[in-house]
């Protein structure tokens, strides 16, 4: 029997929530970041990008059985929005749970989880690789049956910090992740307390990452990141008119406390603003919105985002023993100083 064909072509984000930012011919506002291109495409073609959840089965063969799977999660979502834009709030249990479902999966499924698995990967290994140093890497070479003298390992020890290794996590490893935290985001989402903000006049903005975990501000004044389920607030636009907050309810204020049921409230100029700065803050190379809005005015944009973890704290290189940063300092590939332990003074 013929191999059915596979879906090529992957939405990061979905098709249908795209529609509730385009006009009636499904076209929809692209502007690509730092913002000097802005174009008018069809949401069948936004936030597209060819194989990036195709994984290899059991079989050994490709497979688009993760498309297949966010139609279970999509197809209901779809239902429960035209609800909501019809008038629906608050939300039934189950229709609670489908949307909190959507919204998990918009926190996990984007380019910027598997970038940011690549960089703690990467990060991680080259730390193993200082730590363990060219004592590792002898012993490395000696059980491949590889010189392992010291010219040898000297050589090697240059090689892999003229052309450092990298992690690069494939649509198996992510769509594992995936599956794992799921079930947990979701209901860390339906823990959370619902406001739906209606605006009649303001235009709300999205992007490649709709849903934004809202640095806490203790967080950064620590200079840590705030995490999914450590988040204050969740902010997600859910469609040009609609926005949706989740928070913690002992982060609340204290003339909200005690709220239990979720609730709509009318928007205003500075709550729209504060929607769009969210979609701005957590896009990572484009942002959407209808052709008839301008959501972007005031705000100013950034350039792509190419880093999703944060430099770590502190000095990697001190982990190196002296004699193998040494062997860098004399190829060239680090300055004197990078690595100095803290009670030696520099040149």
């Amino acid at each position: 029997m013929a191999r059915q064909r596979l879906a090529r072509r992957h939405h990061l984000v979905s098709r249908f929530y795209l529609r509730y930012f385009a006009d009636d011919k499904e076209r929809i506002t692209t502007v690509m970041l730092p913002g000097d291109r802005v174009f008018t495409q069809s949401v069948s073609r936004a936030s597209v990008e060819n194989d990036f959840y195709t994984a290899v089965g059991q079989d050994g063969l490709e497979t688009d059985a993760a498309e297949r799977a966010f139609n279970e999660i999509e197809g209901p979502a779809s239902q429960v929005w035209r609800e909501i834009a019809g008038g629906v709030w608050p939300l039934m249990s189950t229709e609670r749970g489908v949307v909190a479902s959507w919204i998990a999966l918009h926190l996990i499924r984007g380019s910027g989880t598997r970038a940011m698995m690549n960089e703690i990967g990467t990060d991680l290994l080259n730390l193993n690789i200082i730590v363990g140093g060219t004592a590792r890497l002898r012993e490395t070479l000696r059980d491949m049956g590889e010189p392992h003298d010291d010219e040898s390992v000297a050589r090697e020890w240059i090689s892999l910090f003229e052309e450092p290794l990298a992690v690069e996590v494939n649509a198996n490893h992510h769509l594992t992740q995936m599956v794992e935290m799921l079930p947990r985001v979701t209901e860390s989402l339906l823990d959370r307390w619902w406001v739906l903000t209606t605006f009649e006049r303001k235009g709300l903005a999205t992007c490649d990452h709709p849903v934004h975990v809202v640095p806490n501000q203790r967080d950064l004044a620590l200079g840590i990141g705030t995490g999914i389920e450590t988040a204050d607030q969740i902010h997600v636009p859910l469609t040009r008119r609609l926005s949706l907050g989740m928070a913690w309810r002992d982060a609340l204020p204290a003339e909200l406390a005690g709220q239990t049921d979720d609730i709509r409230q009318p928007g205003v100029a500075k709550v729209a603003l504060f929607s769009n700065s969210c979609t701005v803050n957590n896009a990572r190379s484009v942002i959407f919105h209808h052709p008839d809005d301008d959501p972007l005015k005031g705000l100013e944009l950034h350039a792509p985002r190419t880093r999703e973890v944060g430099d770590v704290d502190g000095d990697p290189w001190r982990f190196m023993p002296p004699a193998d940063r040494q062997i860098l300092i004399d190829a060239g590939l680090i300055p004197p100083q990078v690595g100095t332990p803290l009670d030696t003074p520099l040149p």
